[in-house]
Formats: structure tokens, sequence, C-alpha cells
């Protein structure tokens, strides 16, 4: 019983702290570049824009405010037309569940483990002629081996949440830029 507690708070602890702070990629894309005046070139979300203000999230999540007089120029995917090419991509949202696959599947390994180990100290103590300390162990031995197939079970459904896939349609920037020997090339870079 002892076993059972163990193995159902460890699993609980696993799942929660494994799964619950991003479990998913972001859910929202470079759609935006800002830039400045200065030289500066921000990637974000554009979150808002007015004829006073323009606010971008950038892809490391903080908040830039910008008034339209600190702006070189503003592109969004909108406004590159036909050059912005769309792509699908298939992500793994719920990778993170490969976590509990790892604790489950290590959790199984040292039940079946002792079951084994108790199997045979079972033997030990029937071959000896003690068959009430046999018996005692052959039951904790198939108690043992009950949780590791339990957990088994745990880490192949784990195992099978992770890699479920979701296929997202992401479009592509265009950057423009100068190379070494100062020729204009255009690049295409995917952004997350």
């Amino acid at each position: 019983m002892r076993y059972l507690r163990f193995t159902i708070v460890f699993t609980t602890a696993v799942l929660l702290l494994s799964s619950t702070p991003g479990m998913t990629q972001s859910e929202w894309a470079t759609d935006t570049r800002v830039y400045l005046l200065d030289g500066t070139v921000i990637m974000g979300q554009l979150l808002e824009k007015s004829d006073d203000l323009i606010i971008v999230r950038s892809s490391s999540g903080e908040i830039h405010t910008f008034e339209p007089t600190q702006i070189d120029r503003l592109v969004t995917l909108d406004s590159l037309g036909g050059q912005a090419q769309t792509i699908t991509v298939r992500e793994f949202p719920y990778i993170s569940f490969l976590g509990g696959t790892v604790a489950f599947g290590l959790i199984s390994w040292l039940q079946f483990d002792t079951a084994s180990d108790r199997d045979a100290a079972a033997q030990d103590n029937a071959d000896g002629g003690i068959v009430g300390r046999a018996t005692e162990l052959r039951d904790k031995a198939d108690k043992a081996r009950l949780l590791g197939w339990s957990s088994r079970v745990l880490a192949l459904g784990s195992l099978g949440i992770a890699l479920i896939p979701r296929d997202r349609t992401r479009r592509i920037f265009p950057e423009v830029g100068l190379g070494d020997d100062g020729t204009t090339r255009l690049r295409v870079v995917y952004a997350f």
C-alpha cells in the first residue's frame, strides 16, 4: 500500500510539473518588423496601430510602444503582398509529455526489478522451509508487478500524447540585405 501511495503522489507531481509550464509552443507568430530610425529592428506581433502609437510584442514576449516619429518603416506580412510565402509546419506542442514517459518508464523498470528480487527471496524462503514468509514475498512481488504494468501503460499513454502532431500554416518573411561584397541579396527567414 505504501508503494501505491508513493507511485500516485509521484505520478501526480510529475504530470503537474512537466506538462503545465510550456505545454504548448507560442500561440502567436511574428508578423511585423519595425525598423527604427536608430537602426534597431524589432520583430514581433503587431498588437495595435493608430495614428499616434504603435504597439508590438517582440518574440521574447516584451511589449514595445513606439511613436510614429521613431519609426523609419513598418513592415507587416500583409504589406508584403505576393512576396510572402505560406508554408505548413508540423509541430508537436505536447512534447513536454516525454518527461512523463521517461518517469513512468523508470518507475515501471524499478517495480519489475523489485518484483524479480522478491520472487528470488520468496524462492529462497520456500527452499528454507519458511512458507509463510515466501507467500508474503510472492504477494508483494505480484503487487510490484501490477504497479510495473500500470506504470508501463501510463508511460505509453504519455508517449502517445507527446507525439500528437499539429499542422500550422506559417508565412515566411523575405529579408533584403547586403552581402559581404556589397551586392544586394534576398534571403528567406522563417521565424517561429
